[in-house]
């Protein structure tokens, strides 16, 4: 229990990360949940490609190894436990080209893709962004 929370941490405050544009959870805070209103600071990712280290949550129950949608969340197990993580804490993402990822939901990753502020629905509740996701691979810090 003690790793998984070091991950979480790290995650949260990661200052070293793989080249191009990374959101950190701490930014995607930022989001209002209430009114679904995001500062410019947040805005500017909107529509653009980003990366973001996380934890994934599949959405599809029929195959246990790999998954085409899934939620990113910054501790692993965030959306099983309840109540679910608020949503400027959970990114809903599908994955590009009908490709699927390999679901690891206690091993932190990278994902990349068309980052938006846009809220919709999941089973575990409301999502303040969406992700359309070209790239998953294992986290590292440098």
């Amino acid at each position: 229990m003690q790793l998984v929370l070091v991950a979480a941490l790290a995650l949260l405050f990661a200052a070293d990360a793989p080249v191009g544009t990374v959101i950190q959870w701490r930014q995607l805070r930022a989001l209002d949940s209430a009114t679904g209103k995001a500062p410019d600071e947040l805005k500017k990712f909107d529509n653009t490609t980003v990366r973001i280290a996380g934890y994934m949550v599949p959405l599809e129950n029929d195959d246990l190894e790999e998954a085409a949608e899934y939620l990113i969340v910054p501790i692993a197990g965030g959306c099983i436990h309840t109540p679910p993580p608020p949503p400027n804490q959970i990114v809903y993402c599908r994955m590009n080209n009908r490709k699927k990822a390999k679901i690891d939901m206690f091993v932190p990753q990278w994902f990349e893709g068309k980052f938006s502020v846009a809220k919709t629905n999941s089973p575990y509740g409301a999502v303040g962004f969406q992700m359309a996701v070209t790239s998953v691979q294992p986290y590292t810090s440098k």
